[in-house]
């Protein structure tokens, strides 16, 4: 670990009891901050074994991915469908792999989201049953590699694996011969509870709390997925291990309309009744939360991971960011991984579900706060991935994770935007190109944009040779397999038509049809 480091900023952005630090400096030695305040203060206290930063620079927490999927960069092609018909196609990606090659297409995608501004990731690891403890060492041995933060969950489902309906009664209307080959396929993804528990106990021995970067969490897949049974175990897991838990939570339509009629109660309702509700809990996704579950949220102290970017790619919807926020629940933002959006920009996908919050109706107010958004990125970011007492803030005593971005194409020209609050601008304005460098505990781990932990080429020599000779190449079993998707698809539409058709009150309007009589 480096030495004493300044660290130079105009401002610091330290989202302590003051959001901005104007000509501002903060020390790092070892992990963590041991001073911020004012530069010329600080460059007294030298000297400095490295000094980052400077006039031209904006330092600022690192983005915490509250959803992401590390594995899924090892399957091929877009993902872009909604949840549920997703849910009888992603079986493509779990075609064989070797841990070395999925070593490496994680890496690659590791290094995709620091240079996209993220320090940290939640992630929720799908697994590979083919491979030692579902092929979650090589992931996190990938985190271990580029010196990045994660809290990690191997993902567990128990029921309804096609559809939102008990697989027998799915499954009866197929054809016999076809009941047996998808019952023999990894469709529906659901690996024996079992053994997921067995290779999470593994894990939190292991891996929790390891080099202070890590956590494990437990992941119930989704709600319609889970039942009361596998999510009161792993609250009871989460409890004794002191762990954690996150969960696709309220991602779409159906799964509303689904807790309703089989519960007879909204889903965090039923969620909240099994004690499962929690700040150690984050709700992925987040989309269709009604009024009436906002207060049962804000009162949970758990976690919503908006991810705008997937969300509107996979047609899920829109998060009620506002809405959660003004009634005192805690957001958080994701990207759900390079799989379903194809981008790791935090900058841009902040950006994004700001701008989804402007409402037409409402013109009178236009932005979300600004630091408010940012604060609620990293506070509730830190809790997410359960690490909220170090992180969260560029304080003294916390973690130094950290960004330090180039102000100059942000602010060009100058004076243009002298006039507007400075997070309102760079908000607006910042991109992942702007990126200088990245530290992460401590240690820089992009400096002047490139990885320092890793030798990148060699990297992308790897990933290449493994592609021209064995990944993304679709054995004929593979290849059924997604046939079978196309197979049940007409099953599937047809299953979720009537919840799709039921009207809801949309809690905003974008647009038209037409004008209502007797409401002008």
């Amino acid at each position: 670990m480096s030495g004493r480091i300044l660290v130079l900023g105009d401002p610091i952005i330290s989202l302590g009891k003051e959001a901005l630090i104007h000509d501002g400096a903060l020390i790092v030695e070892g992990n963590r901050i041991s001073a911020v305040g004012n530069r010329v203060d600080l460059e007294l206290l030298g000297p400095f074994s490295e000094v980052i930063g400077g006039p031209d620079s904006i330092v600022m927490p690192g983005f915490i991915n509250c959803h992401y999927h590390s594995e899924l960069a090892g399957g091929p092609g877009l993902y872009q469908y909604i949840f549920e018909i997703a849910n009888v196609y992603v079986q493509g990606g779990y075609g064989p792999i070797g841990e070395e090659d999925l070593h490496d297409l994680i890496l690659l995608g590791l290094v995709a989201a620091i240079k996209g501004g993220q320090t940290a990731t939640l992630d929720m690891y799908y697994g590979r049953p083919a491979l030692p403890l579902f092929g979650t060492v090589p992931a996190l041995e990938a985190y271990r590699t580029i010196g990045m933060r994660t809290a990690f969950g191997l993902v567990s489902r128990d029921q309804n694996l096609y559809v939102h309906q008990p697989n027998d009664e799915f499954l009866k209307d197929l054809p016999a011969d076809l009941v047996g080959e998808i019952q023999k396929s990894p469709m529906g993804y659901a690996w024996p509870i079992p053994d997921v528990m067995n290779a999470y106990d593994t894990l939190v021995r292991d891996w929790d709390g390891r080099d202070g970067r890590f956590r494990i969490v437990l992941a119930p897949d989704w709600t319609p997925a889970c039942s009361d049974d596998l999510y009161k175990l792993c609250r009871r897991k989460a409890d004794e291990d002191g762990t954690g838990i996150v969960s696709h939570v309220l991602e779409t339509r159906s799964e509303m309309m689904w807790n309703l009629e089989t519960y007879g109660m909204p889903a965090l309702q039923r969620l909240n009744n099994l004690g499962v509700l929690a700040p150690d809990m984050t709700c992925t996704h987040f989309v269709w939360v009604t009024d009436e579950e906002l207060s049962i949220f804000a009162d949970s102290g758990a976690v919503a991971s908006n991810n705008p970017g997937s969300n509107l790619r996979l047609s899920a919807g829109i998060c009620r960011t506002r809405d959660i926020m003004a009634a005192g629940g805690r957001v958080a933002f994701g990207t759900d991984g390079i799989s379903f959006s194809d981008s790791e920009d935090m900058f841009t996908e902040l950006r994004l579900a700001c701008y989804l919050q402007r409402f037409p109706r409402d013109f009178d107010v236009v932005r979300l706060d600004s630091e408010e958004v940012f604060r609620a990125a990293a506070v509730n970011g830190a809790r997410a991935i359960r690490q909220e007492e170090c992180l969260g803030s560029l304080t003294e005593g916390k973690l130094a994770d950290l960004l330090v971005v180039d102000s100059r194409r942000i602010l060009f020209p100058p004076g243009r935007y002298d006039s507007e609050p400075l997070l309102n601008v760079i908000l607006d304005r910042a991109q992942a190109v702007d990126l200088r460098h990245v530290m992460i505990d401590g240690e820089v781990v992009m400096r002047d944009r490139a990885i320092t932990t890793i030798d990148e080429q060699a990297l992308m020599d790897r990933v290449a040779e493994a592609v021209d000779k064995r990944v993304y190449r679709l054995s004929p079993e593979v290849k059924r397999w997604l046939e079978l998707g196309d197979a049940v698809m007409p099953n599937v539409v047809d299953f979720y038509k009537r919840w799709y058709s039921v009207p809801v009150e949309p809690a905003h309007d974008y647009n038209a049809r037409r004008v209502l009589k007797g409401r002008t």
